[in-house]
């Protein structure tokens, strides 16, 4: 069975040509791409942070990946180097919190005749 992480950057590569890595990097630097909005939110909040002798540091982030309205609850950890330069060093975890389906059923034609 795939991991939920590997079936959301399947389909994010597919969907808008970039993977949940580069999302949740970018999402905890506060960077959201114009062309995901409306199928696409990230919130994120810092949970902890180590600073290391060469300059760089990790952060712990927690937050809510929705993408078309499937919600995943995700705890990441982002590396910054002594330049500047944010990786994702892992997601720790990415689970599906809620779901669910919409149907849009058009309304039935209208008879002509009275």
């Amino acid at each position: 069975m795939q991991d939920a992480s590997d079936a959301v950057n399947a389909y994010l590569t597919s969907r808008f040509g970039f993977g949940l890595e580069q999302l949740l990097a970018d999402a905890t630097g506060g960077r959201h791409p114009a062309a995901l909005a409306g199928s696409v939110a990230v919130v994120c909040d810092p949970v902890g942070s180590v600073d290391y002798e060469d300059g760089g540091g990790s952060a712990l982030y927690q937050g809510l990946l929705t993408i078309e309205g499937v919600i995943y609850r995700f705890r990441c950890s982002v590396f910054t180097d002594a330049g500047g330069a944010r990786f994702l060093e892992s997601v720790g975890t990415l689970e599906t919190v809620q779901w669910g389906v919409r149907l849009v059923v058009p309304n039935a034609p209208r008879s002509l005749s009275g």
